[in-house]
């Protein structure tokens, strides 16, 4: 029987239960202080500004996001380091696998760990503040738009992962400032590109002096089918992208 060197669901097994076990502790000291923290708040709230309860699902997917960010930021951090790439870089696992395990574990299992300690602030902050008030207000279990937040998680996270992968140390402050500079970059082509479609603006009469936009071609390009466009790349493109682009750049630290 030939030996699958692309993926193999036991050595992605093992690999996932080693890199658990490497990171879990870390991991689960992190999110137990963070949700202490969003316990004590939540029931400050409760205490104080009642009526704020159901609005601070913000602030519980807020903090999975940057929580998420930089675990992300860190997966990958046996890569460079000398006395820990080597042992690394020749366990018997593929790219592939080795893109998977990072993916999978600072993904789908943070997130679904997250929305697990969500739904546990959430349940014991109703159970205290039922206790020690009696009108006590009760905050929903089921949060507004939580799979949607999470699917938006999932695909901004991978650019975190191949930030992981890319940059050697200062992970996620050097994707941070990637993801600044890209953005500035895409504000300046975007500014420079409408100036030379539409032309330049008249502030006398605060309309374009170049191409007119009340063409109605123009206008059903721009308002119709560039969102539909930006959103299809947002959602299903965006992140295979990225994990690729991750692939190649754990390919090329094996080499």
């Amino acid at each position: 029987m030939k030996t699958n060197n692309i993926l193999d669901i036991k050595r992605l097994g093992f690999l996932l239960r080693r890199q658990i076990f490497s990171n879990g502790k870390s991991m689960m000291i992190a999110l137990v202080g963070v949700s202490g923290i969003m316990l004590f708040i939540t029931l400050l709230v409760g205490f104080f500004n009642p009526t704020a309860l159901n609005s601070l699902h913000h602030l519980y997917f807020t903090a999975m996001f940057i929580g998420g960010y930089i675990f992300t930021s860190n997966i990958y951090a046996e890569l460079y380091p000398v006395h820990r790439s080597y042992h690394y870089l020749t366990l018997p696992v593929s790219v592939t696998e080795r893109l998977l395990s990072g993916w999978i574990i600072s993904g789908i299992l943070y997130s679904l760990i997250a929305l697990l300690i969500i739904g546990i602030i959430v349940l014991l902050s109703n159970l205290i503040l039922s206790i020690a008030l009696v009108n006590a207000p009760v905050q929903t279990l089921l949060l507004k738009g939580a799979l949607k937040t999470t699917s938006i998680y999932l695909i901004t996270q991978t650019i975190f992962l191949l930030g992981a992968a890319y940059f050697k140390k200062n992970n996620f402050l050097k994707t941070i400032l990637a993801l600044f500079l890209f953005t500035l970059a895409l504000q300046i082509f975007v500014t420079v590109f409408g100036y030379l479609l539409f032309g330049s603006f008249s502030a006398t009469d605060g309309q374009f002096t170049g191409v007119n936009f009340s063409d109605y071609q123009l206008e059903n390009l721009f308002l119709t089918h560039i969102p539909k466009a930006s959103r299809f790349i947002y959602y299903w493109l965006l992140g295979p992208f990225l994990l690729v682009t991750t692939w190649f750049c754990l390919k090329e630290k094996e080499v």
